[in-house]
């Protein structure tokens, strides 16, 4: 299969974008129809989905933590 930094390549940014929507509104419908197993998917494609787009934009995904612990810590 193709590898996961290879992948953003191959779609590029306006298909990762795309995928980041969708997967958000998929998560959204599932946790309005309190299906814990359709969250559990759904989310977990959005986050792959986010973790790409993080490396297309070559954002660590340490600098996103780093800003939750920085918002958290105020």
């Amino acid at each position: 299969g193709i590898k996961f930094i290879q992948y953003g390549v191959v779609i590029g940014v306006d298909n990762i974008l795309k995928k980041v929507g969708e997967e958000a509104a998929e998560v959204i419908i599932a946790a309005k129809n309190r299906d814990p197993e359709e969250l559990k998917w759904e989310s977990a494609d959005l986050l792959f989905h986010l973790l790409v787009l993080l490396k297309e934009q070559n954002m660590p995904l340490d600098t996103v933590l780093d800003a939750l612990e920085e918002r958290h810590n105020k």
